[in-house]
């Protein structure tokens, strides 16, 4: 399970920091038992809305309990976040 308050703190270092594979490497190491993964938006289905926007970053839930990844807004099954860019308007 992730917690949300989790995911929100890891945005917001994410959002605040100017090097994305840095930050992603970070929290491999602090949280080796879950996934990170960072994009843009584009790149996120539009008929899926992030499980949370915190500071220009959706954050989007992985699930890897079936055979193949997917995304799922369900923190109980979640094994990882997407840190999704939200672009600028």
């Amino acid at each position: 399970m992730i917690a949300a308050e989790l995911a929100g703190d890891l945005a917001r270092r994410f959002a605040s920091g100017s090097d994305e594979t840095a930050a992603l490497s970070a929290f491999r190491q602090e949280h080796p038992e879950l996934r990170f993964y960072a994009c843009s938006e584009d790149d996120i289905p539009p008929r899926l809305s992030p499980w949370l926007s915190v500071d220009g970053v959706g954050v989007y839930l992985i699930d890897a309990s079936e055979h193949c990844m997917s995304l799922t807004r369900d923190p109980e099954h979640a094994c990882g976040l997407v840190f999704a860019l939200e672009a600028e308007e």
